[in-house]
Parts: C-alpha cells; sequence; structure tokens
C-alpha cells in the first residue's frame, strides 16, 4: 500500500478482481460470489480493514478456505 501509495481498498482490489481479470479468469475467480471459486481467509477481528496492510508479522489469519473447503494448518 504504502510503496504504491495505495489505499488498503485499492490493494484489495488489485489483489483480487483486478488481477483475475488482468489473467481473464475473472468469470471463477477474483470475488465473492455465486459460482465462484471460493478461495479466501478470514482474519481475527480488527478495528478495520485499513489496518490489515500494516499488520505485518502478526498472526491475524483465522481460517482459510481454498474451493470451498476449510484448510487445516
Amino acid at each position: 500500500c504504502i510503496l504504491f501509495k495505495m489505499t488498503p481498498e485499492e490493494a484489495l482490489n488489485a489483489t483480487t478482481i483486478n488481477s483475475a481479470y488482468a489473467m481473464g479468469i475473472q468469470e471463477h475467480y477474483g470475488s465473492i460470489c455465486p459460482g465462484k471459486q471460493a478461495n479466501f481467509f478470514i482474519t481475527k477481528a480488527m478495528p478495520s480493514a485499513d489496518f490489515f496492510p500494516y499488520a505485518f508479522g502478526s498472526p491475524l489469519i483465522e481460517s482459510v478456505y481454498l474451493n470451498g473447503i476449510i484448510q487445516k494448518f
């Protein structure tokens, strides 16, 4: 975020839906919508989404889902 002067929302879009469009896979990936592959993670509670990019090294990831299935780690 800081290096490219992006807001957290812009960084999230750049790494999700915009990346999927760039690779031509937006029909199946890049956003959470019915019919798309469910690859996402859930974080522990935090003050706002703006906090996430600045929490590097903090164990914030609570669970990870790949193809709609929770992953054990």
